[in-house]
């Protein structure tokens, strides 16, 4: 769930961008996981899909591999797009996706992830992300 004002807007980065419509401070929570709009599937159910809803699982959502699941957000959260210098990062010591600031943030700017917080090189590679 996106806890912050915001904008969708055309992307320097790819596509579509999630914006800040509001200053965002260091630290700040701007998305936390939630458990009954968020999904989790086995890779089993992942098999079950057809083909286009494999894509789509692909595209927005991500493997983890230390849980064998594929995670799929419900909100706008996907598309906080990828960039080695983002504005957002992962807590590390929360259970699930907790994303803050990594600095302080003007109304207007792009919010990124450096998805290899949570995605390998050669993931992002099969997906068209340069690393």
């Amino acid at each position: 769930m996106i806890h912050i004002a915001y904008t969708l807007d055309k992307s320097a980065h790819h596509g579509i961008g999630l914006f800040a419509a509001e200053p965002l401070s260091k630290g700040q929570i701007v998305y936390t996981a939630s458990p009954l709009l968020d999904r989790d599937i086995t890779h089993e159910q992942f098999l079950s899909l057809s083909a286009s809803e494999q894509r789509e699982i692909q595209w927005w959502g991500y493997w983890i591999e230390e849980r064998g699941l594929w995670h799929i957000d419900f909100d706008v959260s996907r598309f906080i797009n990828h960039s080695p210098d983002a504005t957002l990062t992962q807590l590390p010591d929360k259970e699930g996706a907790w994303l803050v600031a990594t600095r302080d943030i003007t109304a207007g700017e792009e919010l990124t992830q450096n998805y290899l917080e949570f995605e390998s090189a050669e993931d992002l590679k099969k997906r068209g992300i340069a690393v």
